[in-house]
């Protein structure tokens, strides 16, 4: 077994990183940071629009990425793949580099313009081996099953919390619960804003088998913040 760090950014959608923020994010010395899903961009627009703007988003996430050293998750934006469908995608970056996307597959009404994504559940990179969800994945009960089988015990939710969905305590009983089930340290960043015009709320957290060990404030919920945290207890590559 093996420890990593893990830099969460919880973060106003619509607003871009401010200077305030890249210079602590110069400062952080972890492996992944992880940026919730609809930044950049904030879901102003239809997806359609959105994807015609993909490089200015991406650009963005590259400029995070001058500056902080480890790999980047998200946020999760719009675009075109080669074969021109639109689709819903996590950029993985570090080193200013595209290193893949993710493309997602279980879409919300919101997303479904897009093509639901096919690819693997787990990734490798940095020496770690994890899994990722976005949005209403994580309650693809078969995906958790998988990873669990695959004795991966570590998995990214990005997200944007609806504000009329389950209550602050009800959801981290529901976090807690899954780790718990799944054996699995879920480290969920979550942003907050009016995407397509419906109000989200950040809730970010890490879960960890004996319960949820780190979490945002009910009163934080519309609040920027970066968080680094250590886990210990990451089962190896083999």
């Amino acid at each position: 077994m093996t420890s990593v760090k893990i830099t969460l950014f919880q973060k106003d959608l619509s607003q871009p990183v401010s200077p305030e923020q890249r210079t602590k994010l110069s400062k952080e010395k972890s492996d992944f940071l992880i940026l919730p899903l609809y930044f950049p961009g904030g879901g102003n627009g239809s997806p359609e629009s959105l994807a015609s703007r993909a490089k200015t988003f991406l650009d963005e996430i590259y400029a995070i990425s001058e500056v902080y050293k480890g790999a980047i998750f998200g946020g999760g934006m719009f675009r075109r793949d080669d074969e021109g469908q639109l689709r819903f995608s996590i950029p993985i970056v570090q080193n200013i580099v595209l290193v893949d996307w993710y493309d997602v597959k279980g879409l919300s009404s919101e997303d479904s313009p897009a093509v639901p994504g096919s690819g693997e559940d787990s990734l490798i990179l940095g020496g770690f081996r994890f899994g990722i969800f976005a949005g209403k994945e994580i309650q693809d009960k078969s995906k958790l099953e998988k990873l669990k089988s695959d004795r991966i015990n570590l998995a990214f939710h990005l997200d944007s919390v609806s504000d009329n969905g389950t209550d602050y305590s009800q959801d981290l009983k529901n976090y807690a619960d899954l780790s718990s089930q799944y054996g699995m340290f879920l480290v969920r960043s979550s942003g907050y804003g009016i995407p397509f015009g419906k109000k989200r709320i950040g809730r970010s957290l890490l879960s960890t088998p004996t319960g949820v060990t780190w979490k945002v404030a009910e009163t934080e919920q519309e609040k920027e913040i970066i968080k680094t945290v250590n886990i210990n207890g990451i089962n190896g590559l083999f």
